[in-house]
């Protein structure tokens, strides 16, 4: 399942974001895609839609530099 993660500054890493969400939610791969414009992250994680859901939700309106963090399940697996 992945969730989509927005509301990131220029400046973000891969290490940087991973750390920040280290506390609270169990990334171990997250990718940075940063080709239309500003950044987004993927996280890749073994669970299931609703476990997906509640961890987006707990993602959403984190601080990270100074940014609330938007986060969402995609509707479709792409």
């Amino acid at each position: 399942m992945r969730i989509v993660i927005g509301n990131l500054p220029d400046d973000v890493t891969e290490d940087s974001i991973k750390e920040a969400l280290k506390p609270f939610a169990p990334v171990e791969q997250i990718k940075l895609v940063k080709e239309s414009g500003a950044p987004t992250a993927l996280i890749e994680t073994p669970m299931g839609r609703l476990q997906a859901e509640a961890l987006a939700k707990r993602i959403s309106g984190r601080l990270y530099q100074g940014r609330a963090l938007n986060a969402w399940v995609p509707s479709k697996d792409w």
